[in-house]
């Protein structure tokens, strides 16, 4: 498909959505019409079935009553509300689908929040859960100048545990752990003397 048809193939679209939108705004006008004036109605109605009779080589044009054929109300119309006061029904709409995103957006925030609260549950619980000489050697450490992230997997080193293990255990990688635990036999050498 060249560019020239999808040029042509979009005019046609276009043309096609204003042609819809052209017979909804025809449709609503004749509802909004029906409704203030219902015996005023039915005498147009009336007068265009009896045009149609008359005219029927033109009865594709005759979708709308001429301004000769109006008929006064039998009936003054009740007074309609000022149009600041009546709901536009397609403001409404808009309304209503920009709060149905919002709240969309809002329970996937929350979903997320949760997501985050349920692991730091998890995480508390783990360290509740450590034994106490773990948690005693994070205070022992706090006064050495060894990072935090690195004092427990120090303690581990210092306890005699292997490279994979305190990998394991504190979720670093093999590298950082066997520079800890060459760390932590360089410090017992050092202490040793």
């Amino acid at each position: 498909m060249g560019f020239r048809q999808l040029v042509w193939a979009l005019i046609a679209a276009l043309l096609i959505y204003g042609a819809w939108q052209l017979l909804r705004a025809l449709l609503a006008g004749r509802g909004r019409a029906e409704a203030a004036s219902p015996p005023a109605a039915a005498a147009l109605k009336a007068d265009s079935t009896a045009a149609e009779d008359e005219d029927d080589d033109d009865s594709d044009f005759n979708y709308a009553p001429l301004p000769s054929d109006v008929v006064a109300p039998a009936a003054p119309p009740a007074p309609e509300a000022p149009a600041a006061e009546r709901p536009d029904t397609f403001a409404l709409e808009l309304e209503l689908q920009r709060l149905r995103r919002e709240v969309g957006a809002l329970r996937a925030a929350l979903d997320v929040q949760q997501g985050e609260i349920g692991a730091l549950h998890e995480t508390v619980q783990r360290l509740l859960d450590a034994p106490p000489a773990v948690s005693n050697a994070f205070e022992d450490s706090a006064g050495q100048s060894a990072s935090p992230e690195y004092s427990e997997a120090l303690v581990l080193a210092r306890r005699g545990l292997s490279v994979e293990e305190v990998a394991a255990r504190c979720g670093i990688t093999r590298a950082e752990a066997e520079l800890v635990v060459s760390l932590a036999a360089r410090g017992e050498l050092e202490g040793g003397v």
